[in-house]
């Protein structure tokens, strides 16, 4: 699945994108003019769309491409008056989301959309070993033996998965994992890495989620020993 993202905020364009990985190659542009420009010439599953962005505004995206294109498309918006949500519907959106929102709120938003628009939303399986990530019950077991990695610390490790190799900051996690705009403290972050490393360490898979300091987190699969570890849970 192809998705595009025209945000002018490129740490929280990024965001966005980390949010999607796995389940999308994301491109981005960061103003109207060169996102329509996209939509125009090339072929995405899905659009996420800002509405203040510098050369051309969400809205002026929304008219042009529906003159040409029933691309879907997600509006993003810190305005929530149902007036305003209405208009963009009526403009041809697909769905307005209000910042501030979270990764279990944008992807499940997805999902709607592509249902609607009979494509493909893949609702895929993780495996490494003896250890199974259901992305679509939100469930990871080993040996068949369900792990008790759940709720915002399973979305930790679904993110780390979905970007495995790739070091994701802090910062980074967080947004994807908490919500853009959080009053939550962003040391939450290292308790759920903390508690599930200790859950990894019980099945010999510890070494599989890295810590660089001052950096971020990062999974990856050369941490893997096929030995593993004994099964203690």
């Amino acid at each position: 699945m192809r998705a595009l993202v025209i945000e002018d905020d490129k740490p929280l364009s990024d965001a966005l994108r980390l949010m999607l990985a796995g389940i999308a190659d994301t491109d981005a542009a960061y103003d109207g003019e060169s996102g329509l420009n996209k939509i125009l010439t090339e072929e995405y599953d899905i659009v996420i769309l800002d509405i203040m962005l510098p050369k051309m505004n969400g809205e002026e995206v929304l008219r042009s491409v529906r003159k040409q294109k029933l691309t879907p498309i997600i509006i993003l918006s810190a305005i929530g008056q149902l007036e305003r949500k209405v208009e963009f519907l009526n403009l041809g959106a697909d769905d307005y989301m209000v910042k501030p929102f979270s990764r279990e709120e944008l992807l499940a938003r997805v999902q709607a959309t592509m249902r609607r628009y009979h494509r493909d939303f893949r609702a895929l399986r993780y495996k490494l070993g003896d250890l199974n990530v259901d992305y679509k019950s939100k469930s990871v077991t080993y040996r068949d033996k369900e792990l008790p990695i759940n709720g915002k610390m399973y979305e930790v490790l679904e993110t780390l998965i979905k970007n495995k190799e790739i070091t994701v900051t802090k910062q980074q996690l967080f947004d994807s994992v908490c919500g853009f705009y959080s009053d939550t403290i962003q040391n939450v972050i290292e308790v759920y890495v903390y508690r599930l490393r200790k859950l990894l360490s019980s099945i010999g898979m510890q070494d599989c989620l890295q810590t660089l300091k001052t950096v971020g987190y990062r999974w990856t699969e050369s941490g893997y020993r096929s030995d593993g570890g004994e099964d203690r849970q």
